[in-house]
């Protein structure tokens, strides 16, 4: 006996084929739904996240200047003072500025500003520029002519020196005086 199928038979067997595969395309569906969902709402938290970082940002930025300012205005404070003393003799008003002068000093400080070294200091082109040399130690900075400054381990702006050039010429024999 032939076992031959009937038109009638065949799509009988494919049905459940069918069914899975359909159900299996929903499934997948739902799958991909959820991960697009997923993916939407981590963008979405990411875009804020970039957000308040930059709001953090501009704020901390603010609040830098802010403490600046208020470290210095006790300098505009001092230096209002001294110019309600301009009628004074000159020589009475150096204390007053000697002072408003090691307040600014201590100002920076306290913002994390210090200066660069100076006379005496070994010449580092990291923080000092060389306007000229001079008769003196070589390599040893010999005169300021402009601090320099650093906050931290940025230079805020080197300091203008004169180093020594290592060369001394010959000492003239002292004259005697009778």
């Amino acid at each position: 006996m032939e076992n031959k199928e009937t038109p009638a038979e065949t799509p009988m067997e494919e049905l459940p084929e069918v069914e899975r595969l359909k159900g299996e395309v929903e499934f997948l569906k739902a799958e991909l739904e959820a991960s697009k969902d997923k993916f939407l709402r981590l963008y979405a938290d990411f875009e804020n996240y970039k957000k308040r970082m930059a709001q953090e940002l501009e704020s901390a930025h603010r609040s830098g200047k802010f403490e600046a300012i208020r470290a210095l205005l006790g300098t505009l404070d001092d230096l209002e003072r001294a110019l309600g003393f301009a009628n004074v003799k000159p020589e009475d008003l150096i204390p007053g500025i000697k002072s408003v002068l090691e307040n600014f000093a201590r100002s920076l400080r306290s913002l994390g500003v210090e200066a660069v070294p100076g006379v005496g200091a070994e010449f580092d082109p990291r923080y000092h520029e060389a306007i000229g040399t001079v008769e003196g130690e070589e390599g040893k900075v010999m005169h300021v002519y402009q601090q320099g400054f650093r906050y931290g381990e940025m230079l805020v702006r080197p300091a203008r020196v004169v180093v020594g050039s290592g060369t001394r010429t010959e000492a003239q024999p002292p004259v005697e005086s009778n």
